[in-house]
């Protein structure tokens, strides 16, 4: 269950390397190989350009001040919403933060006018986004050198 003291607020530009950090803990709690890690590295780097143009919120204990996790949403040039990023500090993840961030970046989604929202997620997540509403409704192939992954491409419909 989440913390009372928990609060989502707006990512700053100058937060961009410890976002960048969490995302990449986060990829990790899944012990994905050295190799394959390094080939997410520029997916995982949040750049302070990034924040400045797309919505991105962060979850923080306001007691402690430790960032708990984020998400970013992202206006593609399909004119469809997605959901870029949304990571959890590993030590949070089951905890309920990675819910309140979702249910926020589709509260914020409906704000900019979105009527659904689109997300490209790890297979490890996929789950995640399926307990919370999300429908599947395919998948792309990644590649990265010589490696290949199946990632399902979910959808979740916004009232």
């Amino acid at each position: 269950m989440l913390d009372d003291d928990v609060r989502i607020r707006s990512a700053e530009p100058e937060e961009s390397e410890l976002l960048s950090d969490i995302a990449w803990r986060s990829k990790e709690y899944w012990e994905y190989p050295i190799e394959m890690m390094a080939k997410f590295r520029d997916f995982l780097t949040i750049r302070d350009e990034f924040i400045e143009k797309n919505p991105t919120y962060l979850a923080e204990n306001e007691e402690t001040g430790e960032i708990l996790g984020f998400y970013s949403i992202e206006l593609h040039d399909d004119h469809k919403w997605w959901i870029r990023h949304l990571w959890v500090v590993p030590e949070h993840i089951g905890t309920g933060v990675g819910g309140e961030l979702f249910l926020h970046a589709c509260e914020m989604a409906e704000t900019v006018g979105a009527d659904e929202l689109n997300i490209i997620t790890d297979p490890n997540v996929e789950e995640f986004y399926l307990h919370m509403g999300a429908e599947k409704i395919g998948e792309i192939i990644q590649r990265a050198g010589d490696l290949e992954r199946r990632l399902p491409t979910l959808l979740i419909r916004l009232n």
